[in-house]
């Protein structure tokens, strides 16, 4: 048996890895491996990596953020921020400045990944002259979109940008969460050495803020300004300007698809999700592919082995009951 995974991101390689007995075939639409993911990535657990057989490093995170008036009023703008409506369970209602155990993947994961893995890029995904089971990690309205499925919800997702740099002398590992309007990004945090500063756009295109990215990378001031902000919040600024020696390379930034999604319909989901197995035989993994915002790639390896049983199972019902317990898609 032959599976085939569309999409050559993250959740798309753990997969093929994963089911390596299965000579999996991985579709990608690009021309070479995605990398979309500029902001943090952290680990809850050692278990990607120790399904991949790479080493992850264990740390104490530290999570913190910059009160603006009140701990319900920071909460909400905080998630207007963000996301653009007010929603009182953000992350940062969690945040209690204790250190979480937390693990680091190597900084090329992504190349270690995509060893021992037959990928095929600019290869886009049709529904016909499928050989078997297939495992989608595409978002749900793409997918939706291929199979011509009648129901069409309204999907919310928030695209934004990131800067990026690599710090001098510093090995520490926190996210600071910052709901003040009046400043541009709203999460600051350093991994090791790596400097992220994170935006979010709810009201902008994808579009638009690749955009406004390029504007912003052809005026190295706007970069710094905000970079200093970031700088500055964190206590390590000197006087007015950027520290010397601070930075081992300047500031970049990157637009981030997807940087949020919003919950649908959980009727609606379920009912996509099983409709596109039991009539295309097509599995859905992922974030984007299950359209559910909490997901983390910790969370993949138990949902592969899921699919894998129930690609296997010849027991029609016994999947039935397994979905009727809210587990797995």
């Amino acid at each position: 048996m032959t599976i085939e995974i569309i999409g050559a991101g993250m959740a798309g390689m753990l997969a093929a890895r994963m089911l390596q007995n299965y000579d999996p075939v991985v579709y990608e639409a690009a021309p070479a491996l995605p990398n979309n993911h500029s902001a943090v990535l952290r680990f809850r657990t050692s278990q990607v990596g120790d399904v991949l057989s790479v080493p992850f490093k264990k740390v104490k995170v530290a999570k913190g953020y910059v009160p603006w008036r009140n701990p319900i009023a920071d909460s909400m703008a905080y998630s207007r921020k963000t996301n653009g409506t007010s929603r009182s369970d953000r992350s940062i209602i969690t945040t209690d400045h204790s250190l979480s155990d937390r693990f680091i993947a190597p900084p090329n994961l992504i190349d270690l990944m995509s060893k021992r893995i037959n990928i095929e890029f600019n290869k886009q995904f049709k529904n016909t002259d499928r050989k078997g089971p297939v495992i989608s990690t595409i978002p749900m309205p793409m997918l939706m979109k291929i199979l011509d499925y009648k129901y069409a919800p309204e999907f919310g997702s928030v695209h934004g940008a990131n800067i990026r740099a690599t710090l001098g002398e510093t090995d520490a590992y926190f996210s600071l969460y910052v709901p003040d309007p009046s400043l541009d990004f709203n999460r600051i945090s350093i991994t090791g050495s790596e400097l992220i500063i994170e935006f979010s756009f709810p009201r902008s295109s994808h579009n638009e803020i690749r955009a406004k990215v390029e504007e912003w990378q052809s005026h190295n001031d706007k970069v710094a300004e905000l970079t200093y902000q970031a700088i500055r919040l964190l206590g390590l600024e000197d006087g007015e300007e950027l520290p010397k020696g601070l930075f081992r390379n300047w500031p970049t930034v990157k637009a981030q698809q997807y940087s949020k999604i919003l919950p649908i319909d959980e009727d609606i989901r379920r009912d996509f999700l099983h409709w596109a197995t039991d009539k295309h035989n097509i599995y859905s993994l992922g974030r984007f592919a299950t359209w559910r915002p909490g997901v983390l790639l910790d969370d993949l390896v138990k949902d592969v082995r899921l699919i894998e049983g129930f690609i296997n199972s010849k027991n029609r019902y016994g999947i039935s009951r397994h979905r009727a317990g809210g587990e797995g898609q």
